[in-house]
């Protein structure tokens, strides 16, 4: 049974550079926004337990994610095309936060033997049935066991900002990257000179949903700590960073 009465929450250590020192900004839900006072990440802390967090992660966004299977195709696709046209043209794509599987698709489409991996079961199963693909998997990426240096591409659109331990996901990242691969991440883009000068008001401030609020600046000190780098940096004219990233020796 939930208690909406008392909810736990957990105050944490900057994951990007350990400080405890935070400046608070605002609240909204009644959840703190903060900024780090050392790297200026900006992030919810004290935030809600990941058992709660896990709540917001229902099959109704899938749901409705698949009913815009044109539009969202056509997306995947040219998000594909940009990374085959820029980095490599074949090999294995890992689409993690896949959701419905339409980048997954498009990846296969494109010449790459294509995986998924999404922590909402609905999304899996549609991906399996209505799109007949093979590779997709329920869970989180570090339950997976995937080879080390295994993927050729991982994609991570609309996710990084959502993930309860950062430093975890980055390592794992850095563990099954090729050597010559390459992480396509699209995530909001706090520094954006579009988003609103009253910061609460911004459409991607999402309580309990997204946890991280990323420059590129603070996006790169977080991948920089695990020797991986970014290399290039798309345009956007929405409030999105759309960065590739490599590892720092490669």
């Amino acid at each position: 049974m939930k208690n909406n009465n008392k909810v736990s929450s957990n105050f944490i250590k900057c994951p990007i550079c350990e400080s405890n020192s935070f400046v608070h900004l605002f609240k909204k839900n009644n959840e703190p926004f903060v900024k780090c006072n050392n790297c200026s990440l900006v992030l919810i802390n004290p935030r809600l337990n990941y058992e709660k967090i896990k709540e917001t992660y229902n099959d109704e966004y899938t749901r409705d994610y698949a009913k815009k299977a044109t539009a969202k195709s056509k997306r995947s696709l040219q998000r594909v095309r940009k990374v085959k046209s820029q980095f490599t043209t074949s090999g294995r794509w890992l689409d993690i936060g896949c959701s419905a599987g339409f980048v997954v698709k498009s990846a296969k489409e494109n010449g790459f033997d294509a995986f998924g991996v999404d922590i909402e079961p609905w999304g899996i199963n549609y991906g399996k049935t209505s799109l007949q693909l093979n590779n997709l998997v329920s869970g989180t990426i570090e339950d997976q066991s995937y080879p080390d240096n295994y993927f050729n591409v991982i994609s991570l659109y609309d996710v990084i900002e959502h993930v309860p331990d950062l430093n975890l996901l980055v390592k794992e990242l850095k563990r099954i990257l090729g050597e010559n691969g390459v992480i396509h991440v699209i995530t909001p883009d706090i520094g954006h000179w579009r988003v609103s000068k009253t910061l609460s008001d911004w459409k991607e401030i999402k309580p309990s949903e997204h946890l991280y609020y990323f420059t590129k600046v603070t996006l790169k000190k977080l991948f920089n700590k695990h020797e991986l780098n970014i290399v290039k940096t798309d345009f956007s004219f929405k409030t999105s960073l759309k960065v590739y990233i490599q590892h720092s020796d490669g």
